[in-house]
């Protein structure tokens, strides 16, 4: 662009040549209101880099969103704390808070099938991407086929270090169906790189003490609830299923 040519830009085109869309676009509306109430130039200049700043937030929220996968959505808000028989609310709020990502540590949804386990940790993951953090859902069966179709193709290393890298990964209902040695191996090997660098929440309706035969090995299923729960949050949830007579479908 020449000399000429950009001393001759109107102010909303040189807000927009540096991807200032939305301030571009409020930039009248907001000049004027600034003038009748009188504002100064940096007030007006603080409104509109505010609100640019607001929807590209917005923006990255949805992307990141979006790439999380995340399914079903849902919210704390609107999870029935009064239906479970027992549940920690103190610990949901302190995994709400996301703390356990900063400090590279996890959660751990433990309960029966039904009890709305799914729906609190993708609210939470819900919360990450609204956050800014990147985050990864999946189900430990698709998580295990993955891998183990990545060992066919030779690019296992490609997705190890893919499930690796989200701030948080979201593996739920681990125990629901079985694993074979392979498949189990695999998952151990997704568990051990992300100890201590980054974040997972698991959902699993099997007591610890019964993960040996998730895992086909005692001291692997071991070793992995050792670094799940090592400085991390464990939430017990017991109760009926929502989707039995006497609940509603979660």
């Amino acid at each position: 662009m020449s000399h000429e040519l950009w001393t001759t830009l109107s102010l909303a085109d040189v807000m927009r040549d540096l991807s200032l869309d939305h301030a571009a676009q409020q930039l009248d509306d907001a000049t004027q209101k600034a003038i009748a109430r009188n504002d100064s130039p940096t007030s007006l200049l603080d409104h509109l880099m505010r609100e640019q700043l607001r929807v590209l937030l917005e923006a990255r929220a949805r992307d990141s969103l979006k790439r999380s996968a995340i399914f079903p959505l849902s919210t704390l808000d609107t999870y029935d704390y009064d239906f479970p028989e027992e549940i920690d609310r103190e610990m949901i709020a302190r995994a709400a808070s996301l703390d356990f990502i900063k400090n590279h540590t996890s959660v751990v949804l433990l309960g029966p099938s039904g009890v709305g386990k799914t729906h609190i940790g993708n609210a939470i993951g819900q919360l990450a991407c609204l956050r800014g953090h990147r985050v990864r859902f999946t189900t430990a069966a698709d998580l295990a086929n993955d891998l183990v179709a990545a060992q066919g193709r030779n690019t296992l290393h490609k997705r190890l270090a893919t499930w690796a890298s989200p701030e948080l990964l979201i593996i739920d209902e681990l125990g629901y169906l079985a694993l074979d040695s392979r498949q189990a191996d695999l998952l151990y090997q997704v568990f051990n790189r992300r100890y201590q660098r980054t974040s997972t929440l698991v959902t699993t309706n099997l007591a610890f003490k019964d993960w040996g035969t998730l895992f086909h090995n005692n001291a692997a299923a071991s070793a992995i609830a050792d670094r799940l729960v090592h400085k991390g949050l464990l939430v017990r949830i017991l109760g009926p299923s929502y989707r039995s007579p006497k609940g509603v479908a979660a």
